[in-house]
């Protein structure tokens, strides 16, 4: 199921064309004005529960086969919710449009752990990166001293981070891959002082290895960023649901050893994507974890052409029916050069892509985005200011 929510009846008419254009010519010959949602669905049981619910509430249908598309108010799509609970085959489609209405429509949370609160919505938060790998794509090598780390991680602290993701492996195409000692070795010093010298600094651990995540959780970690979703280590559900610490899932397609030699193949990617990180979740809530520490990443970059990435990009709005904080991170990536390359004929550097990386950042913030994970925290701290003015601005 899929909801987007529209103001601008020409970008509802586009959005069709675009998506379902079946349906184009038919919606154009009606009226919508004002703020209404367009639900993408498909239902196999008798179509006369929606067309009959939708007529008694106002509600605009669109069909073939067994896709429909409603569109209406909020109000009248809940009042079609309620019709719809009269028939006994279609009550479990009312509850669904209206468990991913609520979804969609929520902004603002709270992740709370180790004694913090972390608000997210009215303005967007950041996670600093800090790699303390040899090998990393941009800054490999620049932070193996733990002292040198430690001073890095306080400057994105000082300039504007909410968050400080320390990394201990390159996830990065052809990069090594190292075991969990030593991955721990390279985190847990700079864990340790940072945890003494910022104690209510959110810190955050980037891993995909089970006995990682355990060690550094004990040692003070909020946060485990998980790029494989879990589906690197099978008992990484099973630490974290024991913990019960925030935990970002993120999405990926193959391994990075892959991703040069398969091809990376979607029909509709942002539909995969979505539907992959909904069953991955239903997973982890199988293992007893809380669904109010759950971050969701759409994994920009991980097992996807640079074509997929920005089409995240540009329908990030879309996941918002996962009803739980989003997480982006397109910082320096070798999509955002490949983008520059075409448009401005040169190549860059990871670190020459600032502006390139804030240009990527700003659909998905205003498409929801709660999170966005940068190297560059000073220079997107004050991009954010003026972008979640616009965001959260009422009118006049």
């Amino acid at each position: 199921m899929l909801i987007k929510r529209f103001s601008d009846k020409d970008l509802f008419y586009k959005f069709l064309k675009e998506r379902v254009g079946v349906f184009f010519r038919e919606a154009e010959e009606r009226s919508f004005e004002g703020v209404f949602y367009c639900i993408l669905l498909t239902y196999r049981g008798n179509p006369e529960a929606i067309y009959l619910s939708a007529r008694r509430s106002c509600v605009s249908v669109f069909s073939q086969g067994e896709k429909f598309v409603l569109c209406g108010s909020e109000a009248n799509l809940r009042s079609m919710c309620a019709e719809l609970t009269s028939y006994a085959e279609a009550k479990s489609l009312a509850r669904e449009i209206l468990e991913n209405l609520i979804r969609y429509r929520r902004k603002s949370f709270q992740i709370c752990y180790n004694r913090k609160i972390l608000p997210l919505g009215l303005k967007t938060a950041i996670m600093g990166v800090l790699n303390v790998t040899p090998d990393s794509f941009s800054d490999g090598g620049l932070y193996t001293d733990p002292e040198k780390a430690l001073r890095r991680a306080v400057r994105m602290y000082e300039e504007g981070a909410e968050i400080v993701d320390i990394g201990g492996e390159s996830t990065r195409p052809g990069s090594e891959r190292i075991g969990a000692q030593e991955e721990l070795e390279r985190i847990l010093p700079v864990l340790r002082s940072l945890r003494k010298e910022l104690p209510d600094l959110w810190i955050s651990v980037d891993t995909y290895k089970a006995e990682v995540a355990r060690v550094c959780l004990e040692e003070g970690a909020d946060i485990i960023n998980d790029v494989s979703g879990g589906t690197f280590d099978p008992e990484m559900f099973r630490v974290i649901s024991s913990y019960r610490c925030p935990y970002v899932l993120s999405h990926i397609k193959g391994r990075p050893e892959t991703w040069r030699s398969q091809p990376l193949l979607y029909g509709d990617v942002v539909g995969e994507v979505i539907d992959w990180l909904k069953k991955r979740a239903e997973e982890l809530r199988g293992e007893g974890y809380p669904e109010e520490n759950l971050i969701f990443d759409p994994g920009i970059g991980f097992g996807k052409l640079p074509e997929h990435n920005i089409e995240i990009l540009r329908r990030f709005d879309e996941f918002r029916v996962l009803g739980r904080p989003l997480l982006v991170g397109v910082s320096r990536k070798s999509f955002v050069g490949l983008v520059l390359e075409g448009f401005l004929n040169r190549e860059t550097e990871p670190r020459e892509r600032l502006y390139g990386s804030l240009g990527a950042l700003a659909p998905a913030v205003l498409g929801g985005a709660h999170i966005v994970r940068v190297h560059d925290v000073r220079e997107t701290r004050e991009f954010l200011a003026l972008l979640d003015a616009v965001r959260t601005f009422d009118g006049v």
